[in-house]
């Protein structure tokens, strides 16, 4: 087929099918970016000065940040102290984590966890108070930033002699603007060997269930619609658990406001603590055990200051 014929074809091409084209180009290339990173980081390894990280760096910390501009694990010397037992209500869905957890640290087959739901119920908090739990088992938590995900490889080549610890890859508010992040080097590190190294899962919250944002112009065309919907369904399906989280109704939040006062030793009048949870709610626009925690807070300094 000579120039002339090909540009003849080019130009009888639908717009829209040249965007979705240009779209899957675009997806394949962040796809092949990442597995690019990953075979670098093979050749040149990670961690201080191009080595994997000695076991007993680990002990230093139970949190890491990792940084994925200069390839650098710095340890959390200051975590969140929360404990499961301060998560009220949730009880399956904590418990959903919990086994997987163990699951992973027994050596048994166990799957990467997407956390979604509402802002403010507990995602993250999940994820520390895991740590906090089992940081004596030898869990370790690596926080990793949206824009290093493209890292992960050298990251992984990092800890892959890390003696008997075990890490969760923990990437909090994961979303995706289609078009505008290279989420396509994500799928590649879920999807690649270097995920099956054994002593890492991928631990990450988000508020939407769908990881990838779509536009105005996106729900106008049925056929970038189409392929959206499948890149998202592609990403999320990368997570074998799902667990959702929702906002409490009046009663939970009640139920959870009780709970939280009372473990610190706090007991009010039901009438008066649910007239005042539902003025609080109000005020605030919503219910979300994030704003107990805030309304717990602020109760207690009150008595604080009233017994003065």
């Amino acid at each position: 087929m000579g120039k002339d014929e090909r540009r003849q074809i080019l130009v009888r091409v639908k717009e829209e099918m040249l965007e979705r084209l240009t779209a899957l180009a675009e997806r394949e290339y962040r796809s092949v970016n990442g597995e690019i990173e990953y075979l670098i980081a093979q050749a040149v390894g990670g961690g201080e000065n191009g080595k994997a990280y000695l076991p007993e760096f680990f002990d230093s910390a139970k949190a890491f940040i990792w940084d994925g501009e200069e390839r650098e694990l710095l340890p959390m010397r200051s975590t969140d102290p929360v404990r499961l037992s301060d998560l009220k209500k949730y009880e399956e869905e904590k418990q959903t984590v919990v086994d997987n957890t163990l699951a992973f640290l027994k050596g048994l087959p166990a799957q990467n966890v997407l956390l979604y739901g509402d802002r403010g119920t507990g995602k993250s908090s999940t994820v520390h108070a895991i740590i906090n739990e089992y940081a004596d088992c030898g869990l370790r938590l690596i926080e990793v930033k949206k824009k290093d995900i493209i890292t992960l490889p050298r990251l992984m080549n990092a800890i892959a002699d890390s003696g008997d610890k075990k890490f969760i890859l923990f990437i909090d508010d994961l979303t995706f603007v289609e078009g505008q992040d290279n989420y396509g080097e994500l799928k590649a590190v879920l999807e690649g060997s270097a995920l099956h190294l054994g002593n890492l899962i991928i631990y990450a919250t988000t508020n939407r269930r769908h990881l990838i944002k779509e536009t105005a112009s996106d729900r106008h065309n049925d056929m970038h619609e189409s392929d959206l919907r499948q890149e998202q369904m592609s990403l999320s399906d990368r997570f074998g658990i799902i667990v959702r989280y929702i906002n409490p109704d009046k009663q939970e939040f009640f139920e959870i406001l009780k709970a939280v006062l009372a473990d610190r030793g706090i007991t009010l009048p039901d009438d008066e603590l649910s007239l005042r949870a539902e003025r609080y709610c109000i005020e605030k626009g919503g219910r979300s055990p994030r704003g107990v925690r805030q309304l717990a807070d602020i109760i207690c300094c009150e008595l604080a200051v009233a017994h003065r």
